[in-house]
């Protein structure tokens, strides 16, 4: 394989087809990696007596497809055989023309030779070819000595004549100039223009312009009237960029009160107004020492009725007066220990005598205090079972009952199959509901008098055992 390159190319991989000797048909050989036992990629610059090996111990590495890595190898599409190779910037380094590279070693591998010749063009720079001469070769000093004995005739330029360089001390009696230009530093001997100008100029003009076409300005441009003797501009400004006005810009006290608008002035004293609102409220707020913001003692006294302290009320005197009859509490406003009259004296006589008042703490009137019990069987298995609940279950009418997941049910016991004892209840349990595996659902309800309250409940499980 020969290909051409510029000297010095950097970053360069190449498509390469790899053949298999052992095939009869040409076909690729496939498989080969950075680790492929034997694989060398080697390279010998011109005049070189010696090889540069990549690959056997190290060297070789690992890339992705269109991707550089010197000295990398990965497959090329899916075809057999086609691999990409990342050639060694050193390998194409400027200094000789032609470098030797051959990727060889493997077995049932046939040596792939690459024979590139490096150049001193670019064959990739459509504008001058990689070649620095060809963008200034009218400049060239040579080329422009070869030029002047030719363009002078008696001492003064030729009719034909290109004049290059330094033209100081020439004088062109040409009434053809077509062809030719000033350069900008003879424009400084120019005294006055009698032509057009067409395109930019750059600097100061000293003068008069007669007049300026092919120029568009803003909208009233011509409206704007330079004041003589200040030298004011007097126009009616819409809108200003941002930023474009400073305090800088203005003199002192430069705006006063008779410049101001009424509805402005209203507006101000508004906000104002509301200024002092705001102060008044926040003198009347302090921090609590831990982030919260309340009340001070000044302003919570001063709550309600005008200034009275203490806040009003919605009760009316009369309305006081019914209170305290109601619950007993003397018009002093001492509390009674032992009330004489009113719906406390009244709670106090129903409960006094034999009444007892059970107090049953409150967890123990939920479920919960017995949730996760769980009552194990194995499938199959009858036997009686006990649960310790935290009810006195005496002279409770009790049931109960065991449902599957679904909510069907698959035991009930009534009140005078279960055996109880303080608050220890005993069922007996058969197959209806151990006859198969599984987590089930029991639960022990207080039905006294119509009641329907669940006491107990948890997991009822049935498990596999070995067979009997």
């Amino acid at each position: 394989m020969r290909r051409k390159f510029k000297a010095g190319t950097t970053s360069l991989t190449l498509s390469i087809v790899v053949y298999d000797t052992a095939s009869t048909t040409g076909a690729g050989l496939s498989g080969l990696t950075h680790t492929t036992s034997g694989l060398i990629l080697e390279y010998r610059r011109q005049g070189q007596s010696t090889w540069t090996q990549l690959g056997v111990a190290t060297g070789l590495v690992s890339k992705n497809l269109g991707e550089y890595v010197s000295g990398g190898i990965c497959a090329n599409g899916d075809r057999v055989g086609r691999y990409e190779i990342g050639i060694p910037d050193a390998a194409i380094a400027a200094g000789v023309r032609m470098v030797e590279i051959c990727l060889r070693g493997a077995a049932n591998m046939h040596p792939v030779d690459i024979e590139i010749e490096l150049d001193a063009v670019d064959y990739q720079d459509a504008t001058a070819f990689g070649l620095s001469k060809f963008t200034d070769v009218e400049t060239d000093t040579q080329n422009i000595q070869s030029r002047i004995p030719a363009a002078l005739v008696d001492g003064r330029i030729a009719a034909n004549a290109q004049v290059v360089g330094d033209k100081t001390g020439y004088t062109a009696t040409l009434s053809d100039k077509t062809g030719f230009k000033l350069a900008s530093d003879g424009l400084a001997l120019v005294t006055a223009w009698t032509v057009g100008i067409t395109g930019n100029i750059t600097g100061n003009l000293t003068g008069s312009i007669g007049s300026i076409s092919g120029v568009t300005f803003p909208t009233n441009f011509g409206s704007m009237v330079i004041a003589a003797g200040n030298g004011h501009v007097a126009v009616v400004v819409h809108s200003v960029q941002a930023g474009a006005y400073t305090s800088a810009a203005f003199s002192p006290n430069w705006f006063t009160a008779d410049g101001l608008a009424s509805d402005a002035a209203n507006e101000i004293a508004t906000a104002v107004s509301g200024i002092q609102v705001l102060s008044r409220l926040e003198s009347m707020i302090e921090d609590n020492g831990s982030g919260q913001f309340r009340f001070d003692t000044t302003a919570v006294s001063l709550a309600g009725g005008g200034g009275g302290g203490g806040g009003g009320t919605d009760w009316t005197a009369d309305e006081r007066t019914a209170i305290r009859a109601i619950l007993g509490v003397p018009a002093s406003g001492t509390t009674p220990t032992d009330p004489s009259s009113g719906i406390l004296d009244t709670i106090r006589d129903s409960i006094t005598g034999n009444q007892t008042i059970n107090v049953y703490p409150v967890s123990a009137s939920t479920p919960e205090r017995v949730a996760g019990t769980t009552i194990t069987y194995y499938r199959n298995e009858i036997r009686s079972v006990s649960v310790v609940t935290d009810f006195t279950l005496t002279n409770l009418t009790l049931s109960f009952t065991i449902e599957d997941a679904e909510g069907t049910d698959l035991l009930t016991i009534a009140n005078a199959s279960i055996t109880r004892s303080s608050q220890t209840f005993t069922v007996s349990i058969g197959t209806a509901a151990t006859s198969s595996t599984g987590n089930k659902r029991w639960a022990l309800r207080d039905i006294t008098g119509g009641t329907n309250s669940v006491i107990a409940k948890g997991v009822f499980s049935v498990q596999e055992a070995a067979s009997a």
